[in-house]
């Protein structure tokens, strides 16, 4: 039953993919130009102003995609399927709700990185810059995957508590590029150890430290990052328990 209903997930993201393929790829388009945008519009000011840092900020733009195509996306899908009365209806299924999106993360996670993938080369392309990725970079990789299930299941909470929470959705996921793109590794120590306890920031900053070839302090950010998305997926794993609780008790998922 469970490879039966995560296989499903699949077929249906890819169905609508298909289906929608020019909006699909419109949106990959759209994202590739927004940093090309960011990027052009530096160097016509000046060409020094972000050369040294590029590789660093084509990073942190990536991994903001993989959230947008998550995060965002999980929200977004969940909103739409409330609004129309199909989450109703995938409540009556014969499986759990908490493996019910556990199973749409998985596939939401999983289309995103390959779109990320894509985007990253993309960028690479565009602005000339290559990035040698090293076996390392699967420690902050996993880790950043961890934090984005319990990003997904804060979001889901949100959507079956409050309904409505699109601006809401917009407003952290632009507030989080200006997170991600800020190279807090170089930061005082006081300023980077606070930094670290929001979500997928250790993890970036330790990519971006790999990739660069810098010395840094392995156990400091395997600490880090391992605490981070621990502590993330457990915080959302309760508070998505709590609420699932909450809307079934009070048959609120209906008052749209």
């Amino acid at each position: 039953m469970k490879m039966v209903a995560l296989k499903a997930e699949f077929q249906r993201e890819l169905i609508i993919y298909r289906r929608y393929l020019f909006s699909s790829v419109s949106d990959l388009a759209l994202t590739i130009l927004m940093f090309m945008g960011i990027f052009w519009g530096s160097n016509s000011i000046s060409k020094g102003i972000i050369g040294q840092s590029l590789s660093a900020l084509i990073i942190g733009f990536t991994l903001w995609t993989t959230i947008q195509n998550t995060v965002s996306m999980l929200g977004s899908n969940t909103m739409n399927n409330a609004k129309s009365g199909i989450l109703q209806q995938l409540y009556l299924m014969p499986i759990s709700s908490e493996k019910l999106f556990f199973n749409r993360s998985m596939v939401n996670i999983t289309i995103s990185l390959g779109q990320s993938v894509i985007v990253c080369l993309a960028l690479m392309l565009f602005t000339g810059q290559s990035i040698n990725f090293t076996i390392m970079v699967i420690w902050p990789t996993i880790f950043s995957l961890v934090t984005l299930f319990g990003l997904g299941y804060l979001i889901i909470s949100l959507v079956l508590r409050f309904k409505r929470i699109g601006s809401f959705l917009a407003i952290c996921q632009y507030l989080y590029l200006g997170i991600l793109l800020t190279q807090f590794e170089k930061a005082d120590l006081l300023v980077k150890n606070m930094a670290n306890f929001l979500p997928l920031v250790p993890m970036v900053s330790w990519m971006r430290l790999i990739i660069s070839g810098s010395a840094y302090n392995f156990k400091y950010y395997l600490s880090f990052s391992a605490f981070n998305s621990i502590f993330w997926l457990l915080l959302g794993l309760f508070i998505f328990e709590k609420v699932n609780k909450a809307v079934k008790k009070q048959g609120s998922l209906s008052f749209y």
